[in-house]
């Protein structure tokens, strides 16, 4: 799905709760990778320095996890769901650019292991797939700017 200049792949999860723009893929019935979305990546600008918890961590949902630093701009990286961290994309650490030019593939973040996560991200309101809702929020965000 493209709103305006934005993509959103059909087969992930996007957070919308605030500060949002975290998507989801499924990678198994216990893992998922983590990344923010084009929006956020366009948004912010050439991403200069991605700083995460360490592998084996124990997570909360809406824990702050990281933090995502360009030269206009440091933002929070929000957990999607409770977990422990099982990979850091390490590619980040010398090329962090990489969330801006391919925020779905090369510049995911984080993986996190844990239990019956498509149930979990079912029962989450704010943990939609590509439509009108996402649309409508990214709509939101955009007039916000």
């Amino acid at each position: 799905m493209q709103v305006e200049q934005y993509e959103f792949p059909d087969e992930l999860f996007y957070l919308i709760r605030e500060p949002g723009h975290i998507w989801i893929r499924m990678i198994s019935e216990t893992e998922v990778e983590i990344g923010i979305d084009d929006y956020a990546a366009k948004r912010a600008g050439e991403i200069e320095f991605i700083r995460t918890m360490q592998i084996g961590k124990q997570i909360k949902k809406n824990q702050i996890i990281g933090t995502i630093e360009s030269g206009k701009w440091i933002g929070q990286l929000k957990a999607p769901i409770a977990g422990t961290i099982s990979e850091k994309n390490e590619d980040l650490r010398d090329n962090p650019s990489l969330v801006n030019s391919e925020p779905y593939d090369a510049g995911w973040i984080l993986r996190i292991k844990g239990k019956e996560f498509s149930i979990k991200i079912e029962e989450d309101e704010e943990v939609i797939t590509v439509g009108d809702k996402l649309e409508e929020y990214i709509r939101w965000r955009i007039s916000q700017e």
